[in-house]
Order: structure tokens, then C-alpha cells, then sequence
């Protein structure tokens, strides 16, 4: 059990899957901030996350990978979903402006009709 209290206090366990790894980020150093560890953690896992809570401050490299991973799919997912919502919309006004040429041409004048 030393081994496990010594990871913990030197910071080798990793805060989401448990394991001891001697590659670690630590999530409020300087790699933790530039990929916004803390922030994806709060938006895509269902843990609350605090730097005084007691528990390890580090995320393995798999955990790292696996999170990044997630961001990217969920910000691809958000921009295909903006991109067909756009892309509908902008069908939706090219139909409505065909329906109203088509309204506009199908109109005769009174004249018109007469001459037929």
C-alpha cells in the first residue's frame, strides 16, 4: 500500500481512471491549460472538479487522449449540426422564394384573361 499512497502524494495517479502512470498531466499546469483539462472534464464527465478537493491533480496520457478525443467529437458534432441547420434554412427560403415567383408568374392580369 506504500506504493499506492506515495503515487498519490507525488501525483503519478490519474484522477479519472485511477491507474499510477509515471506520465502525467497535471491539470492545472501548464499542458492542463493550454488543452482546458479542467473545463472538458466539467462539460463531458459527470464529476465535479476542484483543485482543493483532496483528490489527484493529474490525468494520464490515455485519460488525456480519451478527453481531447471527446472534445473533438463534440465539436465536430456541433458544426455538422449548424452546418445542416444553415443549409436547411437556406433551402427553406430558396423554396419559399420558388413558391412565390411561381405564385407571382401563375398571376394574369384581368387584361390578360380577356385576350384569351
Amino acid at each position: 500500500m506504500g506504493s499506492v499512497n506515495n503515487a498519490v502524494r507525488c501525483g503519478f495517479i490519474c484522477r479519472l481512471c485511477s491507474k499510477i502512470d509515471k506520465r502525467v498531466v497535471h491539470i492545472y499546469g501548464e499542458l492542463g491549460r493550454k488543452y482546458n483539462l479542467v473545463q472538458k472534464i466539467r462539460d463531458y464527465l459527470p464529476i465535479k472538479i476542484k483543485s482543493s478537493d483532496g483528490l489527484p491533480l493529474t490525468l494520464c496520457v490515455s485519460c488525456v487522449q480519451r478527453l481531447n478525443r471527446r472534445h473533438s467529437l463534440q465539436m465536430a458534432l456541433l458544426k455538422n449540426n449548424s452546418a445542416r441547420v444553415l443549409a436547411r434554412t437556406s433551402v427553406q427560403s430558396d423554396t419559399e422564394r420558388s413558391e412565390s415567383e411561381c405564385n407571382q408568374q401563375i398571376q394574369f392580369s384581368p387584361a390578360a384573361v380577356q385576350s384569351i
